[in-house]
């Protein structure tokens, strides 16, 4: 201990001594020692003392505080509604600034360089003259402006909005190459983005992992100070309350369902086991219909689009496979709900069970889309003269920028099924619950903020954007407008048109949730992006890199033109089968170490938490004994007065 003191004086004679553990004694003695060793700088010190900027900079953190997106709104829905519905609304703010970032740099890399450099030639001079000739048809598209707007065709198809405007341009005297660019930057952004939600997702686990059942002193801290003496105006003190009520509402309902476990027979553990089993079976068979009902659909739509039919009609067909996923993500979600109920579980796991199918369902639903989009489009599995001459479907004149229609029309669907919901089924369901009186109207009631459900849709639009990003650069701003507006839609709903849920939901547990299942929709659209840059020919009609076997090699030429033959024999080495295997080793290594050092500290906390049970163990027992002692007290009090009234 003494040894510990000494390192902390010594320590802080070089730093500030307010963040030391040390006496006020302590402190005074050293910065005296401090003044006499440093005489010239008592003058900047007190200068320093008089000149105080810790109130300029708490200031200048409110006003950045103040000017965040929402903030007010933020608090005012957690005090109202729990820290767990307004995670979701901060996961909405977050969204939006993944995509602004998405769209500064897709601007500022691509957008503004097509728009100012001069396009450069391409040379067409491979063998590619069975898919020049064959490409020669032009897709016909929907008459009218109003159509192109929801199909993406028409001025659309051919705007910055789309792969196949993009060509190959440089500036005089410029190093930029915007075909490095293209294929770079998607790819990179994906990444720092899976990079950033794994890192929250496994925070997030590792404080999770910390706040055990045993660990029971988190009510009690809620109740004896959990409360904020700032707030004195009547509002905020009902926002406070709501909230403390919200969160042991949440706690209490955990306790009371291990409290049941506890005291079930064999028998009906059996019985929840069978029901469990059973009941996922039914679940996989329902996966299963909906998966083929989409990939039928996918191939319907494709086979559709070149034929020449009605505009009402080519809506419809090139709206297919957006009509059948929503019915899809429609009707068995809440098919899930049902279903959970008889599985037994506790209401996080409930909400975190469904969760998990739906996102299932979601992602699913999207890698059966891709797949299908492969079979028809870059011919995966087919062997047509076409597909072998070219590497896709000559059908499809510039299959980036198709695919690219394909995800524009999703979202836009996405959006537009956000919109009919709220105008058509909510706003209706909760004018016929104030206004009429029937048993049917009282027995549908207003409709409940279901959380998880919000949160699948957020999902399922961001995902469709990181999978349409290579081939629709812009759409991550049509994607800020979409949250912007959702965002006060489901503001409205959760305020005006729905109840609160009963079931109450910890922003910690609902953040891993969201960042997790975030991560799951990133990986779902970079692996196919992965497979497409490396391994599939791009178009020979339209985008930057119609020269090209694939898009990486763009990536490859400019290394190997820039790189000194040392680093390329370097690489040469690291591409081998070597590095792989080296890594898996170092891999593995780390992974032993980071497993035996989490045992460690699990192990560690556990003491902690059972010294910590000890510790108020041996406090309710002292509080016992003062409590008899004072009893046996008031007795010999009592009976010493009796006797002198008996002497008396």
């Amino acid at each position: 201990m003494r040894g510990t003191l000494q390192r902390w004086r010594s320590k802080a004679k070089h730093d500030d001594l307010r963040h030391h553990p040390l006496s006020m004694q302590e402190k005074r003695r050293l910065r005296e020692g401090m003044q006499i060793k440093n005489p010239g700088r008592t003058s900047w010190g007190s200068f320093g003392r008089r000149v105080n900027l810790r109130p300029a900079r708490d200031k200048g953190l409110q006003i950045l505080t103040a000017c965040k997106l929402w903030e007010r709104t933020l608090i005012e829905i957690s005090g109202r509604f729990g820290s767990g519905i307004c995670s979701y609304f901060s996961f909405l703010r977050s969204l939006i600034l993944l995509n602004f970032a998405s769209l500064i740099f897709n601007c500022g890399f691509l957008v503004i360089p097509t728009l100012s450099f001069t396009e450069t030639g391409v040379n067409h001079s491979t063998s590619d003259g069975p898919c020049e000739n064959s490409l020669s048809t032009h897709k016909t598209s929907p008459e009218g402006t109003l159509f192109d707007i929801f199909t993406g065709e028409g001025v659309l198809k051919n705007s910055l909005l789309f792969y196949g405007h993009y060509t190959n341009r440089t500036a005089d005297g410029s190093l930029f190459n915007i075909r490095l660019v293209y294929v770079l930057l998607p790819l990179i952004y994906l990444l720092a983005c899976g990079v950033c939600l794994l890192r929250w997702t496994v925070q997030g686990i590792t404080k999770r992992r910390v706040r055990t059942r045993d660990y029971t002193t988190r009510i009690s801290a809620k109740v004896f100070s959990g409360w904020d003496f700032c707030a004195r105006e009547e509002e905020m003190s009902t926002l406070k309350q709501q909230s403390l009520s919200n969160d042991i509402k949440s706690h209490l309902a955990e306790e009371l369902w291990i409290l049941d476990m506890e005291g079930q027979t064999l028998c009906t553990r059996v019985r929840v086991i069978v029901a469990r089993v059973l009941i996922n079976f039914m679940i996989l068979a329902l996966l299963g219909g909906a998966f083929y009902s989409i990939h039928l659909a996918t191939g319907i739509s494709q086979d559709y689009q070149e034929k020449e039919v009605a505009p009402a009609l080519g809506l419809i067909i090139q709206y297919l496979v957006p009509i059948v996923i929503t019915l899809v993500l429609l009707i068995l979600p809440p098919i899930f709900m049902l279903l959970v109920k008889f599985e037994g579980h506790s209401p996080s796991a409930e909400i975190t069970l469904t969760l998990i199918r739906c996102v299932f369902l979601r992602l699913g639903t999207l890698a059966i889309f891709f797949f299908s989009l492969a079979q028809n489009i870059l011919c995966l599995g087919s062997s047509e003269s076409s597909c072998e001459a070219c590497g896709y479907n000559t059908n499809f004149q510039c299959w980036e920028t198709s695919v690219g229609q394909e995800f524009y029309k999703l979202s836009v669907f996405h959006f537009l099924n956000v919109l009919v919901d709220f105008l058509l089924l909510q706003m209706p369901r909760r004018i016929l619950v104030t206004r009429l009186k029937w048993r049917v109207v009282l027995w549908l009631g207003k409709e409940k903020f279901q959380l998880p459900q919000n949160v699948l849709d957020t999902v399922y639009g961001q995902t469709l954007m990181w999978g349409g990003l290579f081939y629709a650069p812009l759409l991550p701003l049509l994607n800020i407008v979409f949250l912007f507006i959702t965002f006060y839609i489901k503001k409205f709903s959760l305020y005006r048109l729905c109840d609160p849920s009963h079931k109450f939901f910890r922003e910690s547990t609902s953040r891993i949730l969201f960042y997790f299942v975030l991560f799951l929709g990133l990986l779902t659209t970079f692996l196919p992006l992965i497979y497409m840059v490396t391994s599939v020919r791009p178009s020979r009609s339209c985008g930057l890199f119609t020269d090209h076997s694939t898009a990486w090699e763009v990536v490859h030429n400019s290394t190997m033109s820039i790189l000194p033959p040392m680093a390329i024999t370097t690489l040469s080495h690291l591409s081998s089968d070597l590095l792989p295997k080296s890594l898996l080793i170092i891999l593995s290594i780390t992974l032993t170490s980071y497993v035996s050092r989490v045992r460690q500290h699990e192990e560690i906390i556990e003491d902690l938490k059972v010294h910590l049970a000890h510790q108020i163990q041996d406090k309710e027992f002292l509080v016992r004994k003062l409590r008899e002692e004072d009893i046996l007290g008031q007795q010999e009090l009592d009976n010493h007065a009796e006797d002198h009234r008996g002497l008396n």
